[in-house]
């Protein structure tokens, strides 16, 4: 089954592919979605608040970083005093400042763990993944039961994919705290990656009865059972929603879900489509919720009206949506309406030349 990623200005999506009915007709529903949670819609109100909440944090700031500032002056030895107001700085978003405090820390005292550590974030910030890795061995080659840099540096060989390195120092994490939800939810990531769902959903469902509301262990869980095809992914996806009611990441999943197994119970097209709607009042400007809304109408309904419509909500939101363009002549055509079907496969061609569904299907109303 091929998969066709679609960026948007948001954020990636992932799609997934399958045959047709009578033709080629794409199934497109998100596979999981990044980087646009938001808990509640943003206002101009709370916009405006936290603007002014942010420059009270930056007020209170520099006021502590002046205070610090002359506790250095009389005691210029405390390392501790540089962790301090490097930490401040780094909350300013003064990087260059807590980086020269951090340096300073460790000029005092080469052995300084924490000063490794917080040295090593900078780094990982800036993606210099091998001064972070460095500084973060270091850390623990000082201080070994410091679990802070143990799990950083578990992190680091999981991002590098040195997964037998990242399981021996996520379990050295837990043999110094036991109750380290990060740790039993990294080793889900190691065991996930390297194909064991088993034991990753073992270990993310370790890391939910450590920590509740691990919102993203809920997360990897339900799509653990969703690719298995499992029901117990809706109870997952619906512990995330109520965790994080406004996480886009939660609702599509579960819509997805509920779409792509309606044929199990056919109340669920309804209730995946009451989610979408739910997805486009948290962000308007979304065109996957309206394109959802559409393919549901066109495949599994066979509401042509309602399905060329959603889809022509999805272009209008995001006129680059070459599938969009595609699933409305697909509509059209179902309806008899020939020349539009004709229109809405050359303006899906237009954008991507190369898609053969779409010149499939232009063949056919030409009848080539």
């Amino acid at each position: 089954m091929p998969v066709e990623r679609l960026v948007f200005s948001d954020g990636p999506y992932f799609c997934l592919m399958k045959r047709p009915l009578y033709t080629f007709i794409p199934l497109a529903i998100l596979a999981f979605f990044t980087h646009c949670d938001t808990d509640q819609p943003a206002t101009q109100t709370e916009t405006a608040d936290g603007a002014a909440s942010a420059q009270d944090t930056l007020v209170e700031a520099g006021a502590m970083i002046e205070q610090l500032t002359e506790r250095i002056i009389e005691a210029p030895g405390n390392k501790e005093l540089y962790i301090e107001r490097g930490l401040l700085h780094k909350e300013a978003a003064n990087y260059e400042a807590a980086m020269n405090d951090f340096d300073r820390a460790l000029v005092i005292d080469s052995t300084f763990s924490d000063a490794y550590y917080q040295r090593g974030n900078l780094h990982f910030r800036d993606q210099q993944f091998d001064k972070a890795l460095a500084d973060y061995q270091r850390c623990v080659a000082e201080t070994p039961n410091h679990t802070d840099c143990l799990m950083r540096l578990g992190e680091m060989h999981v991002h590098l994919r040195n997964y037998k390195q990242a399981i021996e120092t996520i379990n050295e994490a837990l043999r110094v705290d036991g109750q380290l939800p990060q740790a039993y939810y990294l080793k889900g990531r190691v065991y996930k990656e390297t194909g064991d769902t088993v034991l990753a959903a073992s270990s993310y469902q370790t890391a939910i009865e450590v920590e509740p509301d691990f919102y993203d262990a809920y997360i990897e869980v339900g799509l653990l059972y969703a690719s298995a095809g499992s029901d117990l992914a809706i109870e997952y996806y619906k512990t995330a929603t109520e965790i994080r009611p406004g996480s886009i990441e939660a609702w599509y999943n579960l819509a997805i879900f509920l779409q792509s197994t309606g044929f199990r119970d056919r109340s669920r097209y309804r209730e995946a489509l009451n989610i979408y709607d739910r997805i486009s009042g948290l962000s308007p400007d979304n065109a996957t919720a309206p394109y959802n809304k559409g393919f549901i109408h066109l495949e599994y309904l066979q509401h042509y009206d309602s399905a060329a419509l959603y889809f022509t909500e999805a272009t209008e939101l995001f006129p680059g949506y070459y599938q969009a363009h595609y699933n409305r002549g697909l509509a059209l055509e179902s309806l008899g309406k020939a020349e539009k079907a004709l229109s809405a496969y050359n303006k899906a061609l237009k954008i991507q030349p190369d898609y053969t569904p779409a010149a499939i299907a232009k063949g056919r109303v030409l009848g080539e």
